[in-house]
């Protein structure tokens, strides 16, 4: 371990507490650090059990991966997976403590992976092709089999110390295809098992797969997703007599025709249930989410995400949202394509208080109603909205049904009825505009709306209600209508006081990122518009991978929740601050420097999350790179 150096008078007795001018001509930078000694083993010896794993899990962050997304969407683009392993194993083998304190981080989150993601893997594809010593290009063995038996020969010989340490286990997708029965023979000795990866057959009730989907059932009752595609209806009613994984948090039914008081009972049965997808599928219906007399209760969502239902309408939603137990916990709302019409949005935000995130996709055929009959939109929590509106082909080429829903929700925003939103997508290009105060086009009820001038928070000049952009760029102060408007007299101290009525109902003034793109399938628009986004520093050793912006799921539903085709560089984005007087100014693209590393992090380690983590024993510097293999 190397210590902060500190600088002491040269007549000190102890040497170790002094650099020569040889060592200190060594350490370049800012931060001069002691070469080991005798005594960093000693420190190192005596840290506790848990400082040790937290350490360990930094040389392998894909030890504490607690996701329940699959091993191909789950892999990490920062590292080589496999080399992280070799330097953990490495670890258990310094000291019997070491030992003690590795095996559980080792053994918590385990990845078969297929290949090395680095430069190493073109040494090693060339070993494998040497099958003897005459025949140098024969065929290798599949690596990702022979590790999957290794690592079954490993937990089968010891079940009792390391396979009840495994609570996740993830394969990729060409193995648990092929290799039914050593995953059968794996999973047998995996009691604490909270997610694996399984093949698409045994979803469907398939009859070859009925050995291992019994295997299962019976060996892994701890399992916290699963998902029952077509054709597994007494699977899904298989759920309702409650010994059948009763601790399921995620649960995913795709095409499941089943009666609605079953699907019911079944449902009401998983207490522990947290997250629920369902996607085309007729028998979800007001029926299953209602509660009426004699039917049990069913369990507090955080994540709903329903597709192609059309036989869901906004009467069994309020009923389901009505309760506090489901106020108090949903956070993500996806609707596509459902019996909900986007017009009683605005009754959904205003039940579910505690709501973060909502999807809402339909296709509608019909002009927005009149503005007097809708509730309008409001939410104090909502911070990423999806709303992509889009007219029916049966409308005829020239029809723009969608520009209402959307003028009625830039009324909803410029009205600071989402203090809170951060993130908006839509399928609009004129949306960055509306929100300028610009008029919006072809909007039924777009009536120019009246606004005061107001002061800032910090001084007394006043702002400009509607802020336009000259043809340079510029802010240009001149009122559209090209008088000045009175300005109001109010004391500047008391308008933003606490006991002003109208606080609540104060423009936006945060900062607002604005996704747009023509619609689903069409051309992109790359015009972009960078916004100053934050480098923090890991906080925690958890699986470090490069997430995008979009929403993402706490339990495996980013792909539903997301979409697809948002990522950086697919769609316009265009950064938004409200300018306080009800409208938004677009704020231009500019990049802020990456944050300084921690304390202890070497010279020249910048923004990066690989650098505040130990090297490959190796030094290999393409490790990370997965460009080749990908």
């Amino acid at each position: 371990m190397r210590l902060p150096f500190r600088r002491k008078d040269k007549k000190s007795k102890d040497s170790n507490d002094y650099l020569g001018s040889a060592d200190v001509a060594r350490h370049q930078g800012p931060l001069f650090v002691f070469p080991p000694t005798h005594h960093s083993s000693q420190l190192v010896a005596d840290l506790p059990s848990r400082v040790l794993q937290r350490i360990f899990a930094f040389v392998c962050p894909h030890a504490c991966d607690e996701s329940y997304e699959t091993c191909e969407d789950s892999a990490s683009d920062a590292a080589c997976m496999l080399c992280d392993l070799r330097d953990l194993a490495h670890c258990t083998r310094v000291s019997k403590s070491w030992r003690r304190n590795a095996v559980p981080v080792m053994y918590h989150s385990v990845r078969i992976d297929p290949v090395h993601y680095c430069s190493l893997e073109a040494v090693l594809a060339e070993k494998r092709k040497k099958t003897s010593r005459f025949d140098c290009n024969g065929i290798p063995e599949d690596p990702a089999q022979a590790r999957l038996r290794l690592f079954r020969r490993t937990v089968r010989d010891d079940p009792t110390r390391l396979g009840k340490l495994v609570e996740f286990f993830k394969i990729p997708y060409m193995l648990r295809e092929s290799s039914h029965v050593e995953l059968a023979q794996t999973i047998a000795v995996l009691p604490n098992l909270h997610y694996v990866d399984l093949p698409e057959g045994m979803f469907a009730d398939e009859s070859s797969f009925g050995t291992l989907r019994l295997e299962i059932q019976a060996r892994c009752p701890s399992i916290r997703k699963t998902t029952y595609r077509k054709g597994s209806e007494q699977s899904v009613a298989a759920l309702a007599s409650g010994r059948v994984w009763t601790q399921l948090e995620v649960l995913e039914l795709d095409g499941i025709h089943i009666d609605p008081t079953t699907l019911r009972h079944a449902l009401a049965s998983l207490q522990r249930l947290r997250a629920l997808k369902v996607s085309n599928s007729h028998s979800f219906s007001d029926e299953v989410l209602v509660a009426e007399d004699g039917l049990p209760s069913l369990p507090p969502l955080e994540e709903l995400v329903l597709k192609e239902t059309p036989r869901l309408t906004i009467s069994g939603l309020g009923d389901f949202l009505s309760w506090l137990e489901t106020q108090e916990a949903l956070k993500v709302l996806t609707l596509q394509n459902t019996g909900v019409h986007p017009s009683h949005l605005g009754e959904i935000l205003g039940m579910a208080t505690r709501l973060k995130t909502i999807v809402v996709q339909a296709t509608v055929a019909e002009a927005f109603p009149h503005q007097n009959s809708v509730q309008p939109m409001a939410s104090r929590s909502l911070e990423t909205l999806r709303y992509e509106i889009q007219s029916a082909s049966s409308a005829g080429p020239y029809s723009s049904f969608e520009s209402g829903y959307y003028s009625f929700l830039a009324n909803s925003i410029l009205g600071g009825n989402f203090p809170r939103l951060r993130q908006l997508y839509v399928l609009d290009d004129t949306m960055p505009d509306q929100l300028q105060g610009l008029p919006p086009p072809n909007a039924t009820f777009g009536a120019s709306r009246v606004r005061s001038s107001s002061y800032t928070a910090s001084g007394g000049r006043p702002n400009i209600p509607s802020m336009r952009l000259n043809a340079d760029g510029g802010p240009s102060l001149s009122p559209p209508s090209g008088r000045a408007r009175p300005m109001s007299n109010v004391n500047p101290a008391n308008r933003f006081s606490s006991n002003n009525p109208f606080m609540s109902h104060l423009p936006p003034t945060h900062q607002l990122e604005v996704f747009t793109k023509s619609n689903e399938f069409g051309s992109w628009n790359f015009a972009r518009v960078d916004s100053v986004q934050k480098l923090e520093p890991p906080t925690s050793p958890g699986f470090a991978r490069d997430s995008s912006r979009r929403p993402i799921s706490t339990y495996g539903l980013g792909g539903d929740i997301g979409g697809m085709g948002w990522e950086a560089g697919e769609a316009r984005k265009s950064v938004m601050v409200g300018n306080g007087t009800g409208a938004f100014l677009a704020v231009p693209g500019q990049e802020e420097p990456a944050p300084l590393p921690p304390f202890g992090a070497p010279p020249g380690a910048r923004g990066s999350m690989d650098s505040f983590r130990p090297k490959s024993s190796g030094g290999d510097s393409m490790r990370g790179s997965r460009d080749l293999w990908r």
